[in-house]
């Protein structure tokens, strides 16, 4: 007997892999946002 539905487990699966890559985004954003702000002082 399986815990969980495979198919329930495959979307929540793509669902962490897309907050991730959002959250790396914006990461990256502010990383770049930060390094010309301390290039322009």
């Amino acid at each position: 007997m399986e815990i969980t539905n495979p198919a329930v487990t495959e979307g929540v699966n793509l669902f962490v892999n897309i907050v991730i890559g959002l959250i790396a985004f914006a990461v990256a954003l502010s990383l770049i946002d930060a390094k010309k702000s301390a290039e322009e002082e």
